[in-house]
């Protein structure tokens, strides 16, 4: 039987066709455009309804609250996660990093910030954490040429390119130890 993905996020998540990328795997893409943490905490009975016998659950979500300058993501972030790995013990939960933006009024000092929060959140509740964040930027910290699309904010292909060779690596690494 496949080992079974579950992909729960944004339109960053939502856009992106990770059963075509992910063929061995059965995956489920539960990402939904435009959602705040706060929206995606408001859906989770839902996601605890439709979501049967994971392996693994990646959860990437939080860019829409920052680009409406709303940075006070970790409590609800908090209860998400806790929640996720209450409902699925035999699951491994994986928060992702927010991803870097090329937007005038958001610094990408903030969204290091919250990962770190993120990255915090995860050790509590027993989670995985995956840092998606410095596969994204240079040496210097600013986002890579060719990863983000136009608006600064979704990714260009390249950029679904690195984010699934981050997950592919995180499976590699974590599901052949699995079995």
């Amino acid at each position: 039987m496949k080992k079974h993905l579950v992909f729960i996020g944004d339109s960053l998540t939502e856009w992106y066709d990770w059963q075509e990328r992910f063929p061995a795997y059965r995956v489920m893409n539960l990402g939904i455009s435009g959602e705040t943490v706060e929206e995606l905490l408001d859906r989770r009975d839902m996601l605890r309804d439709r979501i049967d016998a994971p392996d693994v659950l990646f959860l990437m979500t939080g860019i829409n609250n920052i680009l409406s300058e709303r940075n006070d993501i970790p409590v609800p972030y908090r209860e998400l996660v806790r929640n996720l790995t209450t409902w699925f013990k035999g699951a491994k939960v994986v928060v992702q990093s927010l991803l870097p933006v090329d937007m005038p009024w958001i610094s990408n000092d903030t969204i290091r910030t919250i990962n770190y929060s993120l990255s915090h959140i995860a050790i509590e509740h027993d989670a995985e954490y995956l840092d998606v964040y410095s596969h994204f930027v240079d040496e210097n910290g600013k986002p890579r040429p060719g990863l983000l699309s136009d608006d600064g904010v979704h990714l260009a292909s390249k950029g679904y390119e690195v984010w699934a060779k981050a997950v592919e690596e995180y499976l590699r690494g974590k599901m052949t130890n699995a079995g």
